[in-house]
């Protein structure tokens, strides 16, 4: 892999880096003008044009083309995730999540949907596709049950009617909608051209306008909107009664799964960047790294950044592994460690990348002193991307109790735990089993409010022992040589 790697990894820090940071200026954001010179409603998302060919390329490379070797791709994004989201890695996560979700009816999916596959991995005449998902109405954002996005049957396609509230990557070329079915109460799941043939170029959008952009505190670039479908063509992928299972198992997932890669990268390119900055910097006659308090805190660093990464990669291979076999124990872990993994690694990227930030002092609130402010309030989106904490520790609860008769405690422990001793484990299955006597899902209480807090810090130790034992015979690898940045 790694010829494939340098040539992309050098235009990655060198001409991609240089106009990540400048696309986040606040003047460079990208806007939405709603009409052209003849009064015909366009909704073109404008950007600049160094942040399009930059996104033209790095699609271009086509990351998920079968000519792309096993994990390619997934390494290729990881590099990318060092520049930030960019208004690049959300389009590339949502795009896997969209091709997953063809994939798993590719065999049975009409001539519509073949043809939106061969645009999104292979390219057309050059042209590769960008992906979006649209899930979260104003109601109800985790909550894709509450959809009232309706959807009309008309002939071998459907009409959608009514509004998505938070729709990011508004200007790709296909999306992932979750919508009720007319007069049922199924929930189905869709695939939504932007635009229908022929019509990109003329800026006819298919049947629904983008009501206005999202102000974000962070992952600025990527373009956020409200959209009102007006009845928008769409093409139904899977059972209509499956829509809720198949988002969260394959297009949620996928999601969760960058997450991961994304605080991974994000701390490594703030642990490696602030310890050159503490060997550059003197203060009071001595270099930051040689004051105690400062290496401490660059240690720390640097060790979390290695724990997120290592375990990234290892969830990520588990993962595939089991896609396979998606009813066994092994399977079942591993969703239990995509959910872990979203909450933990993304809730400590932004307490990291805060600690990173003041190594630089005065200077880490400077944004074009380096990149870390930028990093750090993309973490922050991360951290709420894809559910937040609370629905996810909540979602454990309700799967630990609905599998609990066919899958153990102690098996689901010791299958994340496998270098701790019978002991540790035994500790950890009576805690959990104690927590799970109140009902962490009813009305809030004094006890069950006591109860979700611990619930939390012990799936944080968990988690943490599993990042240790997963980088063990890596984590004494340096992330710098002596040499870097002379």
């Amino acid at each position: 892999m790694l010829p494939r790697l340098e040539p992309f990894v050098q235009k990655l820090t060198t001409d991609w880096r240089g106009i990540a940071a400048e696309n986040a200026r606040p003047e460079n954001q990208p806007k939405v003008r709603h009409y052209n010179a003849y009064n015909e409603r366009i909704d073109r998302i404008v950007r600049p044009y160094e942040m399009q060919q930059m996104e033209r390329e790095i699609f271009g490379y086509g990351l998920f083309s079968s000519q792309q070797i096993k994990n390619e791709g997934i390494v290729k994004r990881y590099f990318l995730h060092g520049n930030g989201e960019a208004g690049i890695t959300c389009p590339l996560a949502c795009t896997d999540g969209l091709v997953a979700l063809m994939e798993h009816f590719l065999d049975e999916a009409p001539a519509d949907i073949q043809n939106i596959y061969q645009h999104v991995t292979e390219g057309i005449d050059g042209d590769f596709a960008i992906g979006a998902q649209y899930m979260s109405e104003i109601q109800g954002g985790s909550n894709i049950p509450a959809n009232i996005l309706m959807a009309k049957p008309e002939g071998h396609h459907y009409r959608l009617f009514g509004n998505k509230f938070f729709c990011s990557a508004v200007h790709a070329d296909y999306s992932v909608v979750t919508a009720r079915i007319e007069d049922t109460d199924d929930i189905a799941v869709f695939v939504v051209p932007t635009w229908l043939e022929g019509d990109k170029a003329r800026e006819k959008r298919n049947h629904h306008v983008i009501n206005r952009l999202k102000w974000k505190i962070g992952t600025a670039e990527l373009p956020s909107a409200e959209i009102d479908y007006q009845g928008a063509i769409a093409y139904r992928i899977g059972p209509q009664n499956r829509g809720v299972a198949l988002a969260v198992s394959i297009v949620l997932t996928r999601s969760r799964l960058d997450i991961g890669f994304a605080s991974g990268a994000f701390l490594m390119r703030a642990a490696r960047e602030a310890k050159l900055y503490a060997r550059f910097r003197t203060v009071f006659e001595r270099q930051i790294d040689e004051f105690p308090m400062a290496a401490a805190q660059l240690e720390d660093l640097e060790h979390a950044a290695k724990r997120i990464v290592g375990t990234a990669f290892f969830i990520y291979e588990a993962f595939n592994r089991t896609q396979q076999n998606p009813h066994s124990t092994e399977a079942y872990v591993v969703r239990e460690l995509v959910l872990l993994q979203k909450i933990f690694a993304s809730k400590e990227a932004v307490d990291k990348l805060r600690l990173a930030i003041s190594i630089f002092g005065g200077h880490g609130a400077i944004e074009d002193f380096s990149a870390i402010p930028r990093l750090f309030r993309d973490s922050l989106v991360n951290e709420l991307w894809e559910g937040p904490r609370n629905v996810l520790l909540a979602q454990i609860y309700r799967d630990i109790m609905k599998m609990r008769k066919q899958i153990s405690l102690d098996t689901l422990i010791s299958s994340i735990l496998t270098d701790s001793s019978t002991q540790e484990v035994q500790y950890f299955v009576e805690q959990i089993d104690q927590l799970m006597q109140e009902d962490l899902t009813a009305l809030p209480n004094a006890e069950n409010r006591r109860a979700a807090r611990r619930w939390e810090q012990v799936w944080e130790e968990i988690f943490t022992l599993f990042q240790e034992q997963t980088i063990k015979e890596l984590q004494d690898l340096p992330i710098l040589t002596r040499t870097d940045g002379c």
